[in-house]
């Protein structure tokens, strides 16, 4: 066999083995390819929750306070956790549930579940405030804390705005059969002399 017969084979074999680098070298370029988009794409994920985290974290009082009134008794909740406040509607009562949670009502679509601070501070009850003759429209304040939505049965909305007067005294002087659990602090508002007991919304969010 001439030498030139026996290069033909050793060449096609060169030729082989090129096409498998060449190919092994595209298949490796896909995967640094798809490597770098995972990665980027993680990035920018991270970068999202960055800026929700950053959204989520700014102080309260960045955001203006919802006063209302219950009983006669000024009570705030800050607008961060707020969704929305509507006019009670219609309530769909929920077998057995506890006093301070008369049923569920719909907001915006959804049914959520209501919180009667009447019933959760002592004061008596929405239903039977409805049943004495009470003719007041009152209102849902809709909070969520931890994903969870509650509507916060209030008599009335006083007004939104911003405090930021606190006063350094023992919670429990101001707030009487209320337990403290459900108090954060007092704030004072401009030219007014009566406090206002400020709310923690997490502790709703426990019952």
């Amino acid at each position: 066999m001439s030498d030139a017969e026996t290069d033909i084979p050793a060449a096609e074999a060169n030729l082989r083995i090129e096409r498998t680098i060449i190919m092994n070298d595209d298949t490796m370029r896909a995967q640094i390819k798809e490597e770098l988009r995972k990665e980027l794409m993680e990035e920018l994920r991270l970068e999202l929750l960055q800026e929700d985290a950053e959204e989520f974290d700014r102080a309260e009082e960045d955001y203006p306070w919802i006063l209302f009134a219950l009983d006669g008794t000024e009570y705030g909740i800050n607008s961060k956790y707020v969704l929305s406040i509507e006019i009670l509607g219609k309530i769909t009562p929920i077998v057995d549930a506890k006093s301070h949670c008369p049923g569920i009502a719909k907001s915006r679509g959804e049914m959520i579940e209501l919180l009667d601070l009447r019933a959760l501070f002592g004061l008596g009850n929405y239903i039977s405030a409805k049943a004495e003759g009470h003719d007041d429209q009152y209102m849902m304040i809709v909070i969520e804390t931890d994903n969870v939505k509650r509507g916060v049965i209030v008599d009335q909305i006083v007004s939104v705005e911003y405090i930021t007067k606190f006063i350094e005294s023992v919670v429990s002087e101001h707030t009487g059969t209320i337990s403290s659990q459900f108090i954060r602090q007092v704030a004072k508002r401009e030219k007014i002399d009566s406090p206002v007991l400020i709310i923690k919304p997490e502790s709703l969010n426990t019952l």
